[in-house]
C-alpha cells in the first residue's frame, strides 16, 4: 500500500439484464418504467413491483428487516432497476438480519447474499448511474463492501472469513478510488481499515512492520487532509461543513494515532533493520529513498547512521528538502554547525513556493525538537508562519510541544490555545496536549502540597522532640 494517496470521499442471484449493463440507460426512465424493463411492461408486475418498493422502504423505516427482505427478494429477482434503494440499503437490512439470527445456515445464507449484492452492483454500476439520485464510483462500492465484510464475516461461521480477505479489500477499494475518484472515504472507513492493518501487523510483526507503518502514516495523511478541508470550509464561512468534517475525522485520527502507539511497531530498533537490510534494494530508486527517510523520521530514527546513509544516497541521486534535511541532521550530530545550517537552507531553496517552504520549516522544526535544539526548533516555527500565515496554528503547537518539553507549562498552554484558535485541523490536537499539561500540574501541584505537608509533619516532629528532650534533662 506504499504511496498510496486517499482520495476525499464515502444470492447468488444473477441480474436479468446484466449481459446488456453496459449498453442500458434508464435515464429520465419512470419506476414503472425501471420496473416493467424486467416484465415485458406487465401490469399486474408494474403494480406489485410499486407495492413492494413501497413496502421495502416503509420496513426499511420501520426496522422490520424481515419484512423488508421480503420485499427485497421479489424486487431483485423480478425488478433490479427499480430502485437504487435495493443496492444502497439492501447491505444494511443484510447486516440486522445476520445480527439477529441465530440460525448458523441462515446467517450464512444472508452473508452470502450480501455479498453477491456487492457483486451485482459493480458489475451493473454504470445502470444504475443512470437512475440513481447520486452516482457512484466502483471505488465507492468496493469501500462499503470492505466495511460490510469486516463487520459481518467474522460472526458467520461458513463465511472463509480471513484478515488477509479484509485487508484485500481495503486495498482494492482504496486502489479503485485512487483510480476512478470517488466521495469521501469517510473517517469510520480509514479507522476500520486502520485496525485491521494493526490486526494484521500483530499476526506478523517481522514481516508486516514496513507495510504496517506505511499504512500509518497513509490513514494519518488523509485525515489530516480532510481536517484541512474543515479550515478551508471555515475560512469560507461554511462553519456548519467545518464542524462536521472535525466530528468525523478528529476522533479518527486521534484513534488511529492511539492504537499505532500502543502496537509498538514504532520501535527504533526495529525499523533501523528493516531499513538496513533493504538499502541495497533501494540505493537506486528516490522515491524509496525518500519514503523511506520520511517513515524513519516519523518514526524517531532520525538520528541513525542508516537514515544518514538513506540521506546520502536519496540526495546524490536528486537533491531534495527530505534528504537535505537528512543531511543537516548529520552535520548537527557531527558538530558542524554552518554545515547544518547550510543544508536547512538547501531545503528550502528546493522549494518552489512560500507555501511549501512554511511546511519544510516545520518539518525543519520538528527535527531540531527531536535533537533537543529548543532555540533552533521556535526560530524555524515563527519562519514557518513568515512563509505561510495559513501555517501558524501548526507552527503554534510545535512551538507548546517544546515548551512542554522545557517544563515551561504554561505557555505550552498559551501556544495550545493559539493553536486550536487559529486552525481547527489541529484543535483536537491542541486541547488534547493541553489537558495532558494541566493534568500534569495538576499532579505537580498535588505532589507540592504533599511534599509541604510531609516536610511541616517532620518540622512539628523534630520540634516535640526537642521539647521532650528538653524537659527530659530538666
Amino acid at each position: 500500500m506504499k504511496n498510496k494517496k486517499f482520495i476525499i470521499a464515502a444470492m447468488c442471484m444473477t441480474l436479468s439484464a446484466s449481459t446488456f449493463a453496459q449498453e442500458l440507460s434508464f435515464k429520465d426512465k419512470t419506476l414503472e418504467e425501471r420496473i416493467g424493463y424486467s416484465n415485458n411492461n406487465n401490469e399486474d408486475s408494474i403494480k406489485i413491483g410499486r407495492s413492494n418498493v413501497s413496502l421495502f422502504q416503509q420496513s426499511l423505516a420501520n426496522q422490520d428487516w424481515a419484512g423488508a427482505y421480503e420485499n427485497f427478494s421479489w424486487l431483485i429477482k423480478n425488478a433490479p432497476f427499480a430502485i437504487n434503494g435495493i443496492y444502497t440499503q439492501g447491505p444494511f437490512m443484510f447486516y440486522n438480519l445476520i445480527k439477529n439470527e441465530q440460525d448458523k445456515e441462515k446467517k450464512l445464507k444472508y452473508f452470502n447474499e450480501m455479498m453477491s449484492l456487492f457483486d451485482a452492483r459493480q458489475k451493473n454500476i454504470d445502470v444504475i448511474n443512470t437512475f440513481a439520485n447520486t452516482t457512484s464510483t466502483l471505488g465507492d462500492v468496493l469501500s462499503v463492501k470492505a466495511e460490510y465484510y469486516n463487520w459481518t464475516a467474522p460472526v458467520v461461521e461458513g463465511s472463509a472469513y480471513t484478515l488477509n480477505k479484509a485487508y484485500a479489500n481495503f486495498s482494492d477499494a482504496i486502489k479503485m478510488v485512487n483510480e476512478q475518484g470517488g466521495r469521501e472515504i469517510t473517517g469510520t472507513f480509514l479507522h476500520t481499515f486502520f485496525l485491521v492493518s494493526d490486526a494484521m501487523y500483530k499476526s506478523a510483526p517481522n514481516a508486516l512492520r514496513e507495510q504496517y507503518l506505511q499504512d500509518y502514516l497513509d490513514s494519518k495523511d488523509a485525515c489530516e487532509r480532510m481536517l484541512q478541508l474543515a479550515k478551508e470550509a471555515k475560512e469560507a464561512g461554511d462553519e456548519e461543513r467545518a464542524k462536521k468534517l472535525v466530528a468525523t475525522y478528529d476522533a479518527p485520527l486521534a484513534a488511529i494515532e492511539q492504537a499505532f502507539s500502543e502496537s509498538g511497531a514504532a520501535d527504533s530498533a526495529q525499523i533501523v533493520k528493516i531499513y538496513t537490510k533493504k538499502l541495497e534494494d533501494y540505493k537506486a530508486d528516490k522515491n524509496k529513498l525518500n519514503s523511506a527517510l520520511t517513515v524513519m523520521a516519523q518514526n524517531d530514527c532520525d538520528n541513525t547512521d542508516i537514515y544518514y546513509q538513506y540521506a546520502e544516497a536519496a540526495y546524490s541521486i536528486e537533491p531534495t528538502y527530505t534528504s537535505a534535511i537528512g543531511l543537516a541532521q548529520k552535520a548537527q550530530r557531527d558538530g558542524e554547525a554552518e554545515k547544518m545550517l547550510e543544508y536547512y537552507e538547501k531545503a528550502l531553496e528546493l522549494s518552489s513556493s512560500d507555501a511549501n517552504r512554511g511546511i519544510i520549516c516545520l518539518n525543519i522544526s520538528n527535527s531540531l525538537i527531536k535533537s533537543k535544539s529548543f532555540t533552533g526548533a521556535l526560530t524555524y516555527a515563527e519562519r514557518a508562519i513568515q512563509y505561510n500565515a495559513d501555517l501558524a496554528g501548526k507552527a503554534y503547537l510545535k512551538e507548546a510541544n517544546v515548551y512542554t518539553q522545557l517544563g515551561q507549562y504554561k505557555d505550552a498552554i498559551e501556544y495550545c490555545t493559539k493553536a486550536a484558535d487559529s486552525d481547527i485541523t489541529v484543535s483536537g490536537t491542541a486541547n488534547r496536549l493541553k489537558e495532558n499539561i494541566q493534568r500534569v500540574q495538576a499532579n505537580q501541584a498535588a505532589n507540592d502540597k504533599a511534599r509541604r505537608e510531609y516536610e511541616e509533619y517532620i518540622a512539628r516532629q523534630k520540634a516535640e522532640e526537642e521539647f521532650w528532650t528538653r524537659a527530659a534533662k530538666k
